[in-house]
Parts: structure tokens; sequence; C-alpha cells
């Protein structure tokens, strides 16, 4: 991936980038050469493999940033067999070393999408829990040889539509489309009218993006010679433009997705689809992931619990017996409306909690620690939690081993095989 030195000038060179006659003639030869040689050449990176794995990466630590990929060329992943290797796997890693909180990155990507299909796969997506986008797009339409008035017609319409939905607060990042010709498998005259048209799409983006606050695109240095794609070229890139990313990510923003009351409808539905893909009978592997935290943690209780619209179901326990609670006193409700952990060090001395009946009933509980679960579509429906009858402090680090252990809870609950 090998980008325009010269960044800066892209937004002037916009306004002198207009097609000659000599251009649009040369662009009807073109086009359908590249669409040959992409569908027929064994070099054509449409051959490479891709993942299909889940989308969606985590970087471990606390309080988790939550970053959206989407789109194409290298967010796809070409040339791994997993998005942990490709490009989102190391920027969540990339991101956490720079804020030294966690990182989880959901993926939107497919090797066809352009800017028009990216608005209604990005349609389906809720965009409040974001806290960055980061869009990739733009390769297939410089192969098309798309006009830079399309593009940017339609590159305007899809940002609109994510700064309108995305909180307020959540920055978007476009990563600028790449050069062909330095790839020696694809044909140097073609790779010259391609990049040449490339110049033209992201001096539009620049111009389009100078106009938008929220927007930026993403400088990546790659002066390096040019390397088939793999998990080594994507950790560079990650690196690459980890800094400005996590330079938008202030701690003391407002944490987007902190509560999520407006998507109860949904939250429920997904649910649902659950219980109705696992059914309601007891899970020994659940049960074993809740012994394995109750140990980990050193307490009396473990649970894997279920948010319902009015009651909190134990679908795991160890410790105790599993009961249904009201959904008003329950811990784990509280947990579902943050983004990270909930721990409440001693329910006894807090107003909040001091009436819950597990607390000033039996079983007694004043400790509790919870992490939420969610849905692959970002819907938290339970949580993972430990708990215990005597008060006790909760370190930064034993917070990173609840997440984990979550993680794989919900890896479980929605067939990915658990870590």
């Amino acid at each position: 991936m090998t980008v325009d030195p010269d960044a800066q000038a892209w937004g002037a060179a916009f306004a002198e980038s207009t097609p000659t006659m000599f251009d649009v003639v040369t662009h009807l030869v073109a086009r359908p050469a590249v669409a040959w040689w992409l569908s027929t050449n064994p070099e054509s990176w449409r051959r490479a493999v891709v993942p299909h794995d889940s989308p969606h990466v985590h970087a471990r630590g606390t309080n988790p940033d939550r970053v959206l990929v989407a789109g194409d060329g290298a967010a796809t992943g070409r040339g791994v067999l997993s998005h942990d290797l490709g490009l989102p796997g190391h920027l969540a890693r990339a991101l956490s070393a720079h804020t030294r909180r966690a990182t989880d990155v959901d993926i939107v990507v497919a090797g066809d999408m352009t800017a028009v299909s990216c608005l209604p796969a990005l349609a389906r997506t809720d965009l409040d829990p974001f806290d960055v986008v980061v869009l990739s797009l733009g390769a297939n339409e410089a192969l098309a040889l798309t006009s830079a008035e399309s593009w940017q017609e339609a590159l305007a319409a899809l940002l609109a539509d994510v700064t309108t939905r995305a909180p307020a607060a959540t920055p978007v990042f476009l990563l600028p489309i790449p050069f062909f010709g330095v790839n020696p498998a694809f044909p140097r005259r073609l790779g010259r009218v391609v990049d040449a048209h490339v110049r033209r799409l992201n001096a539009a983006t620049e111009s389009l993006v100078s106009q938008m606050p929220r927007v930026s695109v993403l400088a990546v240095d790659q002066a390096d010679p040019y390397e088939p794609e793999g998990s080594h070229v994507y950790r560079r890139w990650a690196e690459s433009i980890a800094p400005r990313i996590s330079s938008a990510l202030d701690p003391s923003r407002p944490r987007a997705g902190d509560t999520r009351q407006a998507d109860e409808e949904e939250r429920q539905a997904a649910l649902d689809d659950l219980e109705r893909a696992n059914g309601t009978e007891d899970d020994p592997v659940l049960t074993q992931l809740a012994e394995e935290a109750r140990q980990a943690f050193g307490t009396s209780i473990a649970a894997v619990t279920m948010i319902h619209s009015d009651v909190q179901v134990m679908k795991a326990a160890v410790g105790i017996d599993p009961v249904d609670l009201p959904r008003a006193e329950a811990f784990c409700d509280v947990t579902i409306r943050r983004a990270g952990h909930l721990v409440v060090e001693d329910a006894a001395r807090d107003e909040r909690y001091a009436d819950y009946s597990i607390v000033r009933g039996d079983p007694g509980v004043l400790f509790y620690a919870g992490y939420p679960l969610e849905s692959p579509d970002g819907h938290r429906v339970g949580a993972l939690c430990v708990m215990d009858v005597e008060p006790r402090e909760f370190t930064e680090g034993e917070a990173v081993l609840l997440r984990d252990l979550a993680l794989r809870v919900q890896d479980h609950l929605w067939g990915a095989p658990s870590a």
C-alpha cells in the first residue's frame, strides 16, 4: 500500500484534475482491460485468501475503546486467514499500546465494497457504541476508473450518514486510496493510468473532507518497496496510523455507548435469537467457565446471567443455586448499561445497592464485579459476574482478567471457538 507522499497538495490538485479528452478515451480502453486482468490473472489480488472468522477482534486491557473498521482493500485482510492477523487486529493492539486501555474492533468489510455499497452495509450497524470509525474505501472505484465527481458524491453521502448517526464525539478517519502500479504483477501501462486516477480521487477526497471537521484523512507512510499483503505489512500500517487515531481518544471525552436504553427492543430480540439457537437447558461449558472465574478471583460465587425485559436469569452459576431476580434488583442490569466492567466493593455501604434482596437477604452478597456480554450486533444481553459475601478490593489486573473471561463466554455463546 503506497500513498501519495505530497498529501498536503491533494486539495489543490483536485481543482486541476479534470480529465482531458485524452484521459476519457484512455479510460474507455483501460477500464475493460483492468477488469479482464483482475478476473483472469492468477496474480490478481482478488484471488488472495481473506479472513472468514469472527468480525470482532479485541486487545487486552480495561475500559475498552470501540473502533469500527469498514470498507475494502487493506481492511479485508487479503493474505491472512484471521482478522486478528489483519489490519483490524494489529490496529487494536497498536491502539492499546498507545492508550493503555483495551480496544474492541468491529469489522464490516467486503472485497467489492464501494462508497455506494458501504452506505447500506453500515445502515445495518448501530454506530452509537463506537468511539472511532475508520473507513478504507476507493480501491474499487479507482480500478473501475469511476469519475472523481461520482466518487465524491457517493463518499459525501456516506460520510453524511456516518457523522449523523455516530456520537458527536466520534471522529471519522479515511485511509487514502493506494497506488497499484507499484505491484510488479500489475501491467505497467494500466498501472500508470490507474495511479493517475488514484491521485484524482484522493484529491477529491481531500477537497470534500476539508469541509467536514469531524473527518480526517490518515497519512500512511509506505516508502518501503512493494511487499505482498501479509500480517507483517498490516502491523506496519497499523502502527503508522495508531498515533493519530489514539490522539483522538481523549479519556475525558464523552464515552460512546455508555448507556443503551434506546435499543431495548433490539437488545431483547438479540437475546431471544440466542435462546432460540442455544436453548434454555443447562450448558456445561458455561458452568465450567463460571467455575474458572470463581477460582480465578477466589470468590464464593460466579454466574453467567441474561437480562430479560423484567427479570435476570442465571444461565450458569457456581456457589449459588441459580435464581431469577427482578431486573430492578440485579447488579448485572447495571453492568449491561456500561461499555466496561462494574465493580461494587461493599454493597452494604452503597446506598444504590444496599436494599437489593441478595444483599440484605440470602446469600448476603457484598462484593460484585461484572463484565457485559454482547451479541454479534453489539447488544449487551447479559454479564459474567463474580460475587462474594465479604467486601474486597478489585485491581486493574483483575479487571483485565474479568474481561478476558467474559470474552471467552461471549465466544462460546455465539459459536466462536474459545481462546
